[in-house]
C-alpha cells in the first residue's frame, strides 16, 4: 500500500493483512482527498477506527497540521507507529489506544477541523450512531468542520442535528458520506 498523493505520494506504508482489517482502497482515498484538497492545509484531524492510519497519513501528506489517531487493536497501533516513524511525521501525529466510543469522551476540550473514519463493515450501525452522537454532544468538530465516514454501501449514515450531509458517493461496495457542522 502506498500514499496516493500529496508530499508523501508513492511512499510505501505497512498494513495488516487480515480479513477483519480492510484498508481504504486507493480510489476511495483519492476521492476523499480530491474533495478536501487545499481545504485540509493546516487543519487538525481526528481519525477514528484508524487501522493502519492511512487516512490520517494521507491528511498529513496533503498539509494537515496535526492528526490524532484512535485505534484499539495493539497490532494496528504498532503499524501506525512504524508508518509514522518511517515518514518522520511524529511531531504531526498523536496515537490514542482504545475504543473510540470511549476515547472520544476524553477529547471534549479538543477541537478538530476534520473527523475521518473507516469503521469495519461489520461494525453495528447503532454503535456508530452513538459515536457520532458523542461527537455532536461533546462539540469536538469545529463549526464548518467536516466529518467523512467510509461505510458499506448498504448502511445509511445517519443525519445529525446541527450537521448537513454535503455529499454522498459510491465506489463499488463502499460508500462515503460527508457531513458539515453548520451550528
Amino acid at each position: 500500500m502506498k500514499v496516493i498523493s500529496g508530499i508523501y505520494k508513492g511512499r510505501k506504508l505497512k498494513f495488516i493483512k487480515d480479513k477483519e482489517i480492510r484498508p481504504s482502497k486507493d480510489i476511495v482515498r483519492e476521492a476523499i482527498f480530491d474533495t478536501l484538497r487545499g481545504w485540509i492545509v493546516n487543519k487538525k484531524v481526528l481519525e477514528i477506527f484508524a487501522g493502519s492510519g492511512i487516512l490520517g497519513i494521507e491528511a498529513i501528506s496533503h498539509g494537515a497540521k496535526k492528526v490524532t489517531f484512535i485505534e484499539k487493536e495493539r497490532r494496528c497501533i504498532e503499524v501506525i507507529k512504524e508508518n509514522i516513524e518511517n515518514l518522520k511525521i511524529e511531531k504531526k501525529s498523536e496515537i490514542i489506544k482504545g475504543d473510540c466510543e470511549y476515547e472520544i469522551e476524553k477529547l471534549e476540550n479538543m477541537k478538530y477541523d476534520l473527523i475521518i473514519g473507516d469503521p469495519p463493515y461489520n461494525f453495528p450501525i447503532s454503535k456508530l450512531e452513538r459515536i457520532m452522537g458523542k461527537i455532536v454532544k461533546l462539540n469536538i468538530l469545529k463549526k464548518n468542520g467536516i466529518m467523512v465516514i467510509e461505510h458499506e454501501i448498504k448502511k445509511e449514515i445517519p443525519e445529525l442535528e446541527s450537521y448537513e450531509v454535503i455529499k454522498r458517493k459510491k465506489y463499488g461496495k463502499t460508500g462515503l458520506t460527508y457531513l458539515r457542522r453548520i451550528k
